[in-house]
């Protein structure tokens, strides 16, 4: 049974990255030499994938690795434990590396390995009997990345994701914790990224906050057309299904080249496809492909209206710009609700500037989804 033709719903493969090639080389070289990263983008911008493909090519390189994500952590242990057993699964090949020390007593044969490959890491001050206060294993977790680098004579570089959540997850605190500790590793580098561009560009570029100027601030680049339709009709190609140039400029100027929009798009036109025995992508087919992607896409949608929380004038502000009508023309609005509207939208990164007074969506389909809600 062959895989998924376009991938969806979670980071993708190497060979689903499109045109990212020379990104991700910077990126490697950049890390290879110790410079901390922090990677920024729209929401949902395939940062997770990119992410991995470089943390894989360090691996290659005789890196040590580890990927933290903190949206899935709740405590100071979570994440105490997470980025624990992330730096010790580069010795031990064992993911839950902190479980199988507490099973010690289980299996003599294998945790007596595991014991030798752990040995000079004074893992066992009360773990096993979960004795360590989260207190004291987050300084372990927090101080490990730099041990490790300095007893393998290995260089580590770690990934957190959703880093602006380590504040949920261990208190306001934790930044200056991470920075006491991170700032006098050796041959240890960090790549940051995060969903929130707003509080992560606050985190990395306000003078106020601990990691000012900690890492390099790095924009994610565009996706050209070109790129987009060469990867299109190529995997098209790979099912029998033929394409023409302008079925696929109609596909990524309706989703503005958006990385997932795309890929979802693209998936629903091939079920379309598939459902109606025809292997020929026309413009009434993308046309179909897109309206059920759309579909698709509500509800992802539905959250972000919620999660943006806007008052009656602020959803009025936010249907003018879909529409490209005038924003300070709303009847009985306050202008300053209005400016308000206006930088809470592109503090979250629904809206960029295009020039005086001037907004777009960065995200089309979005877009496209709000005139018909609200029309």
């Amino acid at each position: 049974m062959p895989g998924k033709l376009f991938p969806i719903g979670g980071p993708v493969a190497e060979e689903d990255i499109v045109d990212r090639e020379d990104f991700i080389t910077s990126l490697v070289t950049r890390l290879s030499e110790g410079q901390s990263v922090m990677l920024y983008g729209p929401r949902r911008i395939g940062k997770t994938s990119l992410a991995h493909e470089v943390l894989r090519q360090l691996k290659v390189k005789g890196f040590y690795i580890a990927s933290v994500d903190l949206f899935r952590l709740s405590s100071k242990r979570d994440l105490a434990v997470a980025l624990i057993n992330a730096c010790l699964e580069n010795r031990t090949g064992i993911r839950k590396t902190i479980d199988a020390w507490k099973d010690r007593t289980k299996t003599i044969v294998g945790t007596a390995k595991l014991a030798i490959k752990l040995q000079d890491l004074e893992l066992d001050l009360g773990l096993s009997q979960g004795e360590q206060s989260d207190e004291a294993l987050l300084d372990y977790a927090l101080n490990l990345p730099g041990v490790l680098a300095k007893r393998d004579k290995k260089p580590v570089v770690i990934l957190f994701d959703e880093f602006q959540d380590a504040s949920r997850v261990a208190g306001t605190e934790i930044y200056k914790k991470m920075r006491s500790y991170f700032q006098n590793q050796e041959d240890v580098a960090y790549l940051f990224l995060g969903s929130k561009e707003g509080m992560m560009k606050t985190l990395f570029a306000d003078k106020k906050e601990a990691f000012y100027r900690f890492a390099t601030i790095l924009p994610i680049p565009s996706i050209p057309e070109t790129a987009w339709a060469e990867y299109i009709a190529k995997k098209f190609r790979t099912r029998g299904i033929i394409s023409t140039p302008e079925a696929i400029k109609e596909i990524t100027r309706k989703t503005g080249g958006h990385p997932q929009d795309t890929m979802v798009v693209c998936s629903e036109l091939y079920y379309a496809l598939l459902e109606a025995g025809q292997n020929t992508i026309s413009l009434e087919i993308v046309s179909l492909g897109y309206d059920r992607a759309l579909l698709t896409l509500a509800p992802i949608y539905d959250q972000l209206l919620d999660d943006l929380n806007l008052s009656f004038t602020g959803r009025q502000v936010l249907k003018r710009i879909a529409t490209g009508t005038s924003i300070y023309s709303i009847k009985n609005a306050n202008p300053n609700e209005i400016k308000r509207t206006i930088d809470h939208l592109l503090a979250k990164t629904v809206i960029e500037k295009k020039g005086r007074g001037s907004y777009t969506f960065v995200e089309p389909m979005f877009r496209d989804y709000v005139l018909r809600e609200f029309f």
